[in-house]
């Protein structure tokens, strides 16, 4: 079933505007023309390497380069080119009948193409329950969307959305990514997988004896936070959760430049390029599924013995501001 005919999708003049591995993982489920579709990928979520392996099979617009690591230079480095680059951004969408992707971070209200937006994880699900972020004057005026949620037409979403606004509840589309991907034949399959670099072979060692470390990206995104306090916070919880290194599976974040085989030399460390929550639909079972706060553990929800969320054990030596984050964040 093609999911984006369901939703009355018909066009191949689509974008698909993505910067995450799991909300493209779920786009090239859905869509059996996704080989027929343009994409322009941004951010820096999404690896460079994985550009030529998409390109193999697809249109990979060469604005891509432009879009990564930052879709948009930062207005202070210079008001001409962010001005600029805002009107190159809308052009460049005209010539579409449809974005689609994560379409609510287009965040250019001159643009009127429609938009569907595929579920990228947190970010979406809350955006739905507890609503979207107002710009004021400053970012109106900077041509940033006012409320960034307010233009996508359709959510396209792999859960229940329980209590979502009243603004969105009809808006959203509930898929049941197992049951498309279990349909797809090999050949399909495969390609996918090329796409986000995965070895499925590579799953075949691990069993129900394993336990997955969710890593985050702490020390790249946390101003005066080092590696070497991530790496012995790590070790610390993986020793407090009593598991052994040679029964450890580490699955790091794509943003993330640590080294992982150099810290946990028993370990298996797998790529960042795919999706955590293609594991599960590949059938993979472990014991115990830990993390800081990442919301990747729910997807083994009946795929082990338990979920770990251990938040922010001081033993992290996280600056305050970042501790209380992620111990109030709704998971």
């Amino acid at each position: 079933m093609n999911v984006l005919e369901k939703i009355g999708i018909d066009s191949n003049r689509v974008l698909v505007f993505e910067n995450t591995y799991f909300s493209l993982f779920l786009y090239l489920v859905c869509d059996d023309g996704w080989k027929e579709k343009d994409f322009l990928i941004f951010g820096d979520r999404i690896a460079k390497s994985t550009l030529p392996r998409l390109e193999k099979y697809a249109t990979l617009l060469e604005e891509s380069e432009q879009f990564m690591p930052k879709p948009m230079p930062k207005l202070k480095h210079g008001v001409l080119n962010y001005f600029k680059r805002k009107r190159e951004q809308h052009k460049l969408f005209s010539k579409y009948e449809l974005c689609i992707g994560n379409a609510r971070e287009v965040n250019n209200w001159t643009i009127r193409t429609p938009r569907v937006q595929i579920e990228d994880g947190t970010s979406t699900r809350n955006a739905l329950v507890y609503g979207d972020r107002t710009r004021g004057l400053l970012g109106i005026l900077t041509l940033k969307e006012p409320k960034k949620m307010a233009k996508v037409n359709k959510f396209i979403m792999a859960e229940t959305v329980h209590h979502p606004l009243k603004q969105f509840a009809d808006k959203i589309e509930v898929v049941d990514f197992f049951s498309l991907w279990e349909k797809k034949s090999l050949t399909a399959k495969a390609e996918i997988l090329d796409v986000l670099d995965v070895d499925a072979q590579q799953f075949n060692s691990i069993d129900a004896n394993y336990s997955i470390l969710f890593t985050q990206p702490w020390s790249e995104i946390t101003k005066g936070y080092s590696e070497e306090n991530k790496i012995a916070g790590y070790k610390k919880l993986v020793e407090d959760m009593g598991i052994e290194e040679a029964s450890l599976v580490i699955k790091p974040h794509p943003r993330e430049q640590t080294d992982y085989s150099r810290h946990f030399a028993k370990a298996i460390i797998l790529k960042p390029s795919f999706p955590s929550e293609l594991m599960p639909i590949l059938n993979v079972k472990v014991n115990k599924v830990i993390s800081l706060n990442s919301t990747a553990g729910a997807c083994f929800n009946g795929f082990c013995r338990e979920v770990v969320y251990a938040r922010a054990p001081s033993y992290f030596k996280f600056p305050k501001k970042l501790a209380d984050h992620i111990n109030n964040m709704k998971i």
